[in-house]
């Protein structure tokens, strides 16, 4: 049975691996659903800077910059807002 390892491995390699066309995925990112976090009045808010929204957001939400530090701890009913360095707000998510 050892003897057949490499012929086994070669001929894993030469498999074709490639993504259909049709099962590509796609740039464009998946709708989010706000709703669990009481984010939904603030889903027309991005690209706007956070400080029109920042006193209204609800009590578990987090503000995100490009380079802070955050818990990989998943909280459905946390809103997330990332901003850019300049404080504008690029997306929002639970979680």
């Amino acid at each position: 049975m050892h003897r057949f390892l490499p012929i086994f491995i070669f001929l894993a390699a030469c498999a074709d691996t490639s993504v259909p066309q049709d099962v590509a995925t796609t740039s464009e990112d998946a709708p989010v659903d706000l709703a669990f976090c009481k984010g939904e009045p603030f889903a027309e808010t991005v690209g706007q800077p956070v400080s029109t929204i920042q006193a209204d957001l609800p009590e578990r939400s987090r503000v995100l910059g490009p380079d802070d530090i955050a818990t990989q701890d998943y909280r459905i009913d946390r809103l997330n807002v990332y901003v850019n360095d300049t404080g504008v707000i690029q997306r929002l998510t639970c979680g």
